[in-house]
């Protein structure tokens, strides 16, 4: 059985190790694109037609541009210790990098078919989202005609967490074993027997990064508020607390990335990646 502690400490391990390697690739896949998109979150939200789409596309980009760099730091850290290549992990990216996309989309695809029971659910309450949105007060009943939707979603969430938790390693399986839709069968299969521990690092990583990130941000936002008229488009304020914020997710997802790395090697074993394919 993997022991998680030991797959920490080699994340840990690693990142300080590669870390003049890897700071190149985060600070270009990770930082840069999730500053260009926190200093528009503001525009973002007021555009409409042809801006909307404009903001939109930056969005998408930001977030493909994300995909790869982690996907390199998963593609670098999960070859055999000792061995890693970043030249190899560059190949691993690019090469895997539309098979990671594809595979995304289709897991994407059915958590929403697994969502529509729920959504069904809540547009066939009579329940008024228009009226709600608009600041109208309700009554306890009509809350209430949500119920069945609310427990529906409650449910989903706990399954989505197990889930997540057992395929953690898929993105690790498209990168180094050449798979598309078979990533996901073999992924579920790797974390066999480790749900619970990995729920209970995956509620820990969500609880570590709300916090980071929220303090980034309140702390950032409240220094250069001063700075930052409402209404004048992008000011100092909106884009230093992108930088802050920014800043704390790269950091955690150089960690995240690394970690899933590591836990692939951990459980394929210090091998030759042939093998691994065989």
């Amino acid at each position: 059985m993997v022991n998680i502690g030991t797959v920490w400490d080699r994340t840990v391990d690693f990142v300080r190790d590669h870390l003049g390697s890897v700071t190149a690739v985060v600070l270009a896949t990770q930082f840069a694109p999730s500053v260009i998109s926190g200093s528009l979150e503001r525009l973002r939200g007021e555009a409409t037609g042809g801006m909307a789409a404009v903001y939109g596309i930056v969005t998408l980009a930001a977030t493909l541009i994300a995909l790869w760099g982690a996907l390199y730091l998963i593609g670098y850290a999960a070859q055999t210790t000792g061995r890693e290549q970043a030249a190899e992990a560059r190949r691993i990216a690019t090469g895997r990098f539309l098979p990671l996309i594809g595979v995304s989309l289709i897991l994407l695809v059915g958590f929403f078919i697994l969502a529509l029971p729920g959504i069904v659910l809540g547009a066939t309450s009579g329940f008024d989202f228009v009226a709600a949105m608009n600041g109208t007060t309700l009554t306890p009943e009509q809350y209430g005609a949500l119920g069945p939707a609310i427990l529906y979603f409650a449910l989903l969430t706990l399954v989505a967490i197990w889930v997540f938790a057992r395929l953690l390693t898929v993105n690790a399986v498209v990168a180094m074993e050449r798979r598309g839709l078979g990533a996901i069968a073999r992924g579920f299969a790797m974390t066999k027997g480790m749900a619970l521990k990995l729920i209970g690092l995956l509620i820990l990583y969500g609880i570590i990064t709300g916090v980071a990130v929220s303090a980034a941000r309140f702390v950032t936002g409240a220094i250069f508020a001063i700075f930052t008229t409402p209404g004048s488009g992008i000011g100092i304020g909106d884009v230093a607390v992108a930088v802050a914020t920014a800043a704390v997710s790269a950091v955690l997802a150089l960690y995240q990335a690394v970690f899933i790395g590591k836990l692939y090697r951990a459980i394929v074993g210090e091998k030759d990646d042939a093998d691994v394919f065989a």
